[in-house]
Parts: structure tokens; C-alpha cells; sequence
């Protein structure tokens, strides 16, 4: 029996949560441009939590598009498990910019400054990108304490 997916895209034009997805996403992969490739282990680090956070909000992202349905069929909360995704991924994210921002800031390099310029650019989309995943974490929270039960929120209606 196939499996019918609708596409449900209001989620992300209409509702704060989905714009910040949104946000986090392009914000993610600005930190992925700049930072790669990694040389140290801080960039090591920062990559890491990066490409982390940018999968489960892909993921999460797929869930509000186009995969509620199917996926509300078992019994996990996803509300609960988005919330303490995201509060998590700010946490990390926290300390990811922080250790990216603290290695490259004062770090002068005539012949490779280039390279050092992007690696302060990739850790303030960092930090920009940690305050997205903070406030989506506070929304996030609100709709779960909205609905414990953990169903996805409908759908508004189309204008």
C-alpha cells in the first residue's frame, strides 16, 4: 500500500516557529560555508554541533511539511522530543560559537586572514543561529504546554 503525503507548507510562511526553522536552517548552512573546512578541533567542534542541528531541524522541518500524519501514528510525543532537540542544540550551539569565536578572534595571520575572516563570520552566524534555536526553544515550549499531548498543530487555514 503506497504511502500519500500531503504537502503542507503554510506551517512555515504563517507560523513563528516555522519561520524560524527557516531561519535556522539558512543560518545553519551560512556557519557550514564559512567554517568548513575544518583544520582544528574547535572547527571540528563547531562542524559537528553545525551539521547536528542542521539534520534535526531538516528533520523536524520534514515533520511539519509533510510527515505528521504517518509519523503521529506512533507513540511518541514529537512536541517533547522537537522542545528538547532545540533546547539542547542551543546549548551546544552555545558553546560551539563560543569556542570558535575565543580561537580565531584574536588570531592575525597576513598571509591566510581570509581564511581567519570566514572562521569569525562562521561563529557569529553561530551566535546569531543560537538565538533562533533559543527563541524557537521558548515557542516550542509554549505550544507543548498548549498541547501535552504532543500532536502536531493544525494547519491554518488558507487566506
Amino acid at each position: 500500500m503506497p504511502l500519500m503525503l500531503e504537502l503542507k507548507y503554510e506551517y512555515f510562511p504563517s507560523t513563528w516557529p516555522g519561520r524560524i526553522k527557516l531561519a535556522e536552517l539558512v543560518l545553519g548552512l551560512l556557519c557550514m560555508m564559512c567554517a568548513a573546512p575544518a583544520y582544528f578541533d574547535t572547527q571540528h567542534w563547531f562542524l559537528l554541533v553545525v551539521v547536528v542541528a542542521f539534520l534535526g531541524t531538516t528533520f523536524f522541518s520534514l515533520y511539519y511539511l509533510c510527515l505528521a500524519e504517518p509519523l503521529n501514528k506512533l507513540t511518541v510525543n514529537w512536541m517533547m522530543a522537537e522542545f528538547w532537540f532545540t533546547a539542547g542544540t542551543t546549548f551546544l550551539y552555545f558553546t560551539a560559537f563560543l569556542a570558535q569565536l575565543v580561537d580565531f578572534g584574536p588570531y592575525e595571520d597576513e598571509e591566510h586572514q581570509a581564511w581567519v575572516d570566514a572562521q569569525i563570520a562562521a561563529g557569529v552566524f553561530g551566535l546569531i543561529n543560537d538565538v533562533c534555536y533559543g527563541l524557537g526553544a521558548y515557542l516550542i515550549y509554549v505550544d507543548w504546554q498548549k498541547n501535552p499531548a504532543g500532536m502536531a498543530p493544525a494547519a491554518p487555514p488558507p487566506a
